[in-house]
């Protein structure tokens, strides 16, 4: 069986951790969007955007360092290529050409599958071809757009793709989201599997020490209305009374028009420290493995990057009981969970986390030692799927 395998940058971290699996499998043929946007995007770092290709090899354009922690990944593919749109525009001429030129590349093997890791406007082009594929697989993250970025942009490509007249299957990463997509989405819902997240590897491949001195609270991952950073902040000062030493980091970039309460971030300034950039990978592996915990204060949450790279770094996450957050979280066993909205009851968490260092037992009940062994139950899964 042969399968292109189409995905966006954003979503490489998950991607990478079914490609390790799925390679052993079909015949794969992994294609990744890049836009001049996404060039240090999750876990990429790229020299330079290239110009005048559409199709690039990641030895390319990746740095060395960060090719030789993808290399493993990729090795045992059929192929592997970047799919440059250098257009800032999300749908044009542009866009069309660049799409025609992946459907001369992918034409030549004659691929049964092309699944695509959710649907973007760029890939709009796309379906124009998908009547030559047997079956079209989407994996589809947010069902419904999170809270402060809904857009047109995300519309215009489903309703493309969900009613192209092709066999489609689509996936989910939990069961909330299913459930999501199949009561916004009814005229599709019997067309659908479940693959199960798991923590991702990645990091530990960058981490530079097997332990690390356990130093602050983290908040980590795109800054954004939804994330609840303004309960995070109104928490703080309560986690701050009976912890007068205790630090907490903020690190990503802001998503655009969403404003932070600068005012306790001041009030607080030698407590809590605001890195508002691109944090590469290493960096975020140091980060990650001193902190004490993740905190995830989402006022509403499909399936969890953060989560699943705290967890692959064994360090506990205190979340909201959102999305599928209850799915992955066994409440003070590998993490705390608590009500959305409520800094009262979230900084009662973090203290109750911080008692005699009670996340280091919640650390301990964290299985991420078979990463592998546990994305490759997934395989099964995708493999009926690309055949039904």
């Amino acid at each position: 069986m042969t399968v292109v395998y189409y995905m966006q940058v954003a979503f490489l971290d998950i991607s990478i951790e079914l490609i390790n699996v799925l390679k052993k499998h079909v015949q794969l043929h992994v294609l990744i969007e890049l836009t001049p946007h996404g060039k240090n995007m999750t876990i990429l770092e790229i020299d330079r955007f290239p110009e005048g290709k559409a199709l690039v090899k990641p030895e390319e354009i990746l740095t060395k360092q960060s090719y030789e922690n993808l290399k493993s990944y990729f090795n045992g593919t059929e192929s592997v290529h970047f799919v440059i749109h250098p257009h800032r525009t999300g749908f044009s001429y542009s866009t069309l050409q660049i799409s025609f030129d992946v459907w001369k590349f992918i034409r030549r093997f004659k691929p049964d599958i092309i699944h695509f890791e959710t649907v973007s406007l760029r890939a709009i082009g796309m379906l124009l071809f998908l009547k030559a594929f047997k079956n079209v697989c989407i994996t589809i993250h947010d069902p419904v757009p999170h809270t402060g970025e809904n857009s047109w942009k995300i519309s215009l490509p489903r309703t493309f793709f969900f009613n192209m007249p092709v066999k489609k299957k689509y996936l989910f990463y939990s069961r909330f989201a299913r459930k999501q997509f199949e009561d916004h989405y009814k005229k599709h819902n019997k067309q659908t599997a479940l693959l199960q997240m798991s923590p991702y590897s990645y990091l530990k491949k960058v981490v530079k020490t097997a332990e690390a001195e356990k130093k602050h609270i983290l908040f980590f991952g795109r800054l954004s209305p939804y994330k609840g950073i303004d309960d995070l902040l109104q928490a703080m000062p309560e986690v701050f009374r009976e912890f007068p030493n205790e630090r907490l980091i903020i690190a990503g970039k802001r998503y655009p028009g969403f404003d932070i309460n600068e005012r306790i971030i001041q009030a607080y300034k030698n407590n809590i420290t605001l890195m508002e950039k691109h944090i590469p990978n290493d960096e975020l592996a140091t980060l990650i493995q001193e902190a004490k915990f993740i905190v995830c204060p989402y006022k509403d949450a499909t399936q969890s990057g953060v989560l699943m790279t705290a967890f692959g770094l064994n360090t506990p996450v205190i979340a909201t009981s959102v999305g599928s957050f209850p799915e992955f979280i066994s409440h003070n066993v590998n993490g705390l969970l608590v009500p959305p909205n409520d800094p009262v009851n979230l900084a009662e968490g973090m203290r109750f986390a911080l008692r005699n260092e009670h996340y280091k037992t919640l650390a301990q009940n964290i299985n991420s030692n078979k990463v592998e062994e546990m994305w490759d139950r997934n395989t099964e899964i995708l493999l009926h799927a690309y055949a039904s």
